[in-house]
């Protein structure tokens, strides 16, 4: 076969090939004969008709796809290899023209990166501080949360819970009903104006008014509708909150005090701040080793990233009870418009993937098998009694070659963290210095055992 090669784009080839008729011969009366058996001619045997009359009756077009059919991928390899390409995925094969017969191939090949001086990258993870009135107000959520609703005879106020019957009609004549309803009173209740008619009626009391749902309402029955509404107030409760104390700290934990509990948010809020220091810290240093790189990769990889990312959105959907298709309904976008809202943050994972990865590979960053055991073991332990079925499951290769590039993404990341903030330099420090060490007590063995007196009782 005769192969021109030409770059068409970032990791992108098209190959040009014309095969020699000599080629043709044997593969295009073959792909007659299958033809000729599928879709036999009166007059002839299946399979036996004259390559002309199959030739006549089928057309050359569909003879020659037929054949690519068969030994398309055969000469797909051998142009590979003649052109010396790696495809990054399947190129795409298309007829030029017949007479010669003309071949066109489009191949994807693998990204190319080339990392810049990511040694010289320095971040800082920001200092941390825990104010007192932070402490307050996780103190204050801890007595939101040991709150006791107690029942009162005033009227109804916001932020009250009620127990309230209400009857309501549609302007068409639906009925609306829902008894023993209980209630937080806010701005927030929908329809809106609800609850803020609530307010200041008593228990006992009835009242009437109108209220019109939002058109996007979940019920499609009352969507866009005004109802006339009958309220009734059965109970007016309002929130108690403990005091803060010790007792309400032996209640949420562990904690004989209440300087015990302020002490353990403080830590707890303290180890917060510093992993999101700590995450925006390599957030940054992971930029800077995007931004220093040199890279390529054909388009075809952002297509896949976006496909990715559009099937992880489906299954979290159907884990909730929802489909993607009612989804892009409710936000009003189509398919192609999700496409290209994803299509930024695809972009940025594929460019940090392959960095971060020829990173890894210039560290020589590696996954132990035992690491691996850890990884499974760690996933697999929240599921209790079918822990055992999930490891097996996560055992499998695909999963297990989904976890390694996890771990080995993982330490790359502490890695490139700890060259970025300076620890690496005192790593590699320690490291030659205990290379040299072992070098130097290795000599001096060498040195024992050759002389008269080494190694004698």
């Amino acid at each position: 076969m005769n192969i021109q090669k030409e770059k068409t784009g970032p990791c992108e080839y098209t190959l040009t090939i014309e095969v020699e008729p000599e080629r043709l011969q044997k593969p295009l009366r073959e792909a007659a004969q299958r033809l000729n058996r599928r879709r036999p001619i009166p007059g002839f045997r299946p399979g036996k008709a004259p390559y002309a009359m199959a030739e006549r009756i089928y057309g050359k077009d569909l003879i020659y796809e037929e054949m690519l059919y068969q030994v398309g991928n055969e000469w797909y390899q051998e142009a590979l290899e003649q052109s010396q390409l790696e495809p990054y995925a399947q190129g795409q094969m298309e007829i030029v023209q017949l007479e010669p017969l003309t071949l066109k191939i489009s191949v994807p090949v693998q990204p190319e990166v080339t990392l810049g001086d990511y040694h010289s990258i320095r971040v800082e993870p920001k200092a941390v501080e825990v104010q007192p009135a932070e402490i307050d107000e996780a103190l204050a959520q801890i007595q939101e949360s040991h709150a006791i609703w107690v029942p009162v005879e005033h009227a109804v106020v916001t932020g009250n819970q009620v127990l309230i019957d209400a009857i309501g009609t549609t302007a068409d004549g639906k009925p609306v009903e829902q008894k023993d309803l209980t209630l937080e009173v806010s701005e927030d209740i929908t329809p809106s104006g609800f609850g803020q008619n609530l307010v200041g009626m008593r228990p006992g009391e009835s009242k009437e008014f109108d209220v019109e749902y939002p058109a996007d309402f979940r019920d499609p029955s009352l969507a866009g509708k005004r109802v006339h509404f009958q309220v009734t107030v059965k109970t007016v409760k309002e929130k108690e909150l403990p005091p803060l104390d010790d007792a309400l700290a032996q209640s949420a934990g562990s904690f004989g005090t209440l300087a015990e509990l302020r002490t353990y948010i403080e830590q707890e809020l303290r180890k917060r701040k510093e992993e999101e220091a700590r995450d925006a810290a390599l957030e940054e240093a992971l930029d800077a080793l995007v931004e220093q790189a040199t890279l390529e990769y054909p388009t075809i990889a952002v297509e896949r990233e976006i496909d990715a990312m559009i099937k992880s959105r489906a299954d979290n959907l159907i884990q909730q009870g929802f489909t993607l298709e009612g989804y892009l309904q409710i936000i009003g976008k189509t398919l192609p418009q999700l496409r290209a809202e994803l299509r930024p943050q695809a972009e940025k994972r594929i460019k940090r993937g392959l960095v971060l990865s020829k990173f890894a590979e210039a560290e020589g960053i590696t996954v132990e098998e035992q690491e691996i055991d850890q990884e499974v073991n760690r996933l697999s332990e929240p599921f209790g009694q079918r822990a055992e079925a999930v490891k097996t499951a996560l055992s499998a290769e695909r999963p297990l070659r989904s976890i390694a590039n996890d771990v080995r993404r993982r330490k790359a990341l502490e890695r490139l963290l700890a060259i970025a903030t300076g620890r690496g330099m005192v790593q590699a420090d320690n490291e030659r210095d205990q290379k040299s060490a072992e070098l130097a007590m290795k000599a001096e063995e060498t040195d024992n055992e050759k002389s008269p007196t080494g190694g004698g009782a």
